[in-house]
């Protein structure tokens, strides 16, 4: 969910083949005023990869119109000069209309072994896992994830004298939806969730020094019915890893480079299309008495990220 628009240890570790050389980069969480949820650090991961060039990704959008109150805002932080992107979604729900069938494919996993075992045992192959989300299919493609009011203070913070901005991108929990798919068959839903996007824009106007990162809050995980005895055993699998990791999952996503992103309009809306990396990690939710700690922790800065070397543009034109 980039600023585009003039803009998520068992040795069952399978290797991730690396798109694009990153750098280790560290996003300093107590600059944070609006968000209070943090990414939980989590050795229990599934990391997926959705290629733009393979109809997969991530899709923001805006409606063209600047009077319009789903146009978004221009940011206002030093070294920004772009403009925020009202509406996010998976390529699934894309106003395109492209055809694409999920967000994101599963390229690796790391400490779920139920899960690998079960991949393994069965002969099914990484890649045929998907990760969607976007508005139910019955539903009109403007009541996906957006910036509601786009307000000030409400929606999203920046200011002048900060490098910082943040948003909350937020939608009708009953109108969307996130899951994992077995080929075209979904098998978990991963519940709602408010998406966070947080963007460190860095010394310089330079795009090389800029951090952008989303993430979800915990959420908890189902099964979906009416499964056949395969894609029944693969969600019965990952829950059982779930539960013995923390029982919730929690989205985190990373920034992608120029050549993965594309515009085009569709549905009288501006469109960018980009790749999405992203882990599905395992965690447990703090308890009431530990979350001051947990706080205290992210206040310090110390989660570090993977950073793209090479940014986007961030303006239409």
């Amino acid at each position: 969910m980039r600023n585009y628009f003039s803009t998520f240890v068992v040795s069952t570790t399978v290797a991730v083949s690396a798109a694009l050389p990153v750098q280790a980069a560290t996003f300093d969480f107590s600059k944070l005023q609006l968000i209070s949820t943090r990414p939980i650090e989590s050795n229990s991961e599934l990391s997926f990869f959705g290629d733009v060039n393979a109809n997969e990704g991530q899709t923001a959008f805006i409606n063209p119109d600047p009077n319009a109150p789903d146009n978004g805002h221009a940011e206002i932080s030093p070294n920004s000069g772009s403009f925020a992107p009202y509406y996010a979604t998976g390529r699934n729900a894309s106003p395109e209309n492209s055809g694409a069938t999920r967000a994101a494919s599963l390229k690796g996993v790391t400490n779920f072994p139920n899960f690998f075992n079960y991949l393994t045992k069965n002969s099914i192959a990484l890649n045929s896992i998907g990760f969607s989300y976007g508005q139910k299919s019955d539903r009109d493609f403007r009541e996906t994830w957006n910036l509601g009011e786009d307000k000030l203070g409400q929606d999203w913070l920046a200011s002048s004298t900060s490098t910082i901005e943040e948003r909350i991108y937020r939608a009708n929990p009953d109108v969307v939806e996130t899951y994992f798919s077995l080929g075209n068959t979904r098998i978990l839903n991963l519940g709602y969730t408010p998406l966070y996007a947080t963007f460190e824009y860095g010394e310089t106007p330079a795009r090389e020094d800029n951090i952008d990162l989303f993430y979800s809050e915990p959420v908890k995980v189902t099964k979906v019915g009416g499964l056949n005895s395969l894609e029944a055993g693969l969600a019965d699998a990952f829950l059982q890893d779930v539960a013995n990791n923390g029982g919730s999952i929690q989205l985190v996503g990373e920034d992608v480079a120029a050549q993965d992103g594309s515009f085009t309009s569709g549905n009288g809306f501006s469109i960018f299309n980009f790749s999405l990396p992203l882990t599905v990690r395992a965690v447990s939710v703090p308890e009431p008495s530990a979350i001051l700690g947990f706080l205290m922790l992210a206040g310090s800065g110390i989660f570090s990220f993977s950073k793209q070397q090479k940014k986007a543009p961030k303006t239409l034109n």
